[in-house]
């Protein structure tokens, strides 16, 4: 059972550093795309919070988007594999047990997504602009 545990949470793991990486790519052609604008507004003195706020505000968008996607390939999925559950895992149909706890699935994914959305958005900002 430990070892269970410890394979999911390097699976987890891995998953939400390359979550981190796309955003950081995206982040980074975001930045090239608009930097004449960046660099017209430091030249105005914008304060470094300014110029991050819509990149933070687009990271936390592209969670709320993976979030909603997840959720919505979660149900076919679950609906297609809960008759194959309930078979190995004695009685735990998986499509059951996501209807009965979908609101918690729901805050779990779509928090995580928006977290991991607006971290590394910061810190991708904070990295490939200099402020």
């Amino acid at each position: 059972m430990q070892k269970q545990k410890h394979t999911g949470f390097t699976l987890i793991e891995i998953l939400v550093v390359i979550s981190i990486l796309i955003t950081f790519n995206t982040i980074r052609l975001a930045i090239y795309t608009s930097r004449e604008e960046i660099s017209v507004m430091k030249l105005v003195g914008a304060s470094s919070g300014y110029i991050q706020g819509p990149f933070i505000v687009t990271g936390v968008m592209y969670g709320l988007i993976a979030g909603c996607i997840s959720l919505t390939l979660l149900y076919p999925f679950t609906y297609w594999l809960g008759g194959l559950t309930q078979d190995f895992f004695v009685g735990l149909n998986v499509f059951n047990y996501y209807l009965a706890h979908f609101g918690q699935i729901f805050f779990i994914i779509m928090s995580s997504g928006v977290v991991i959305g607006a971290i590394s958005s910061f810190i991708g900002t904070k990295r490939y602009l200099d402020l």
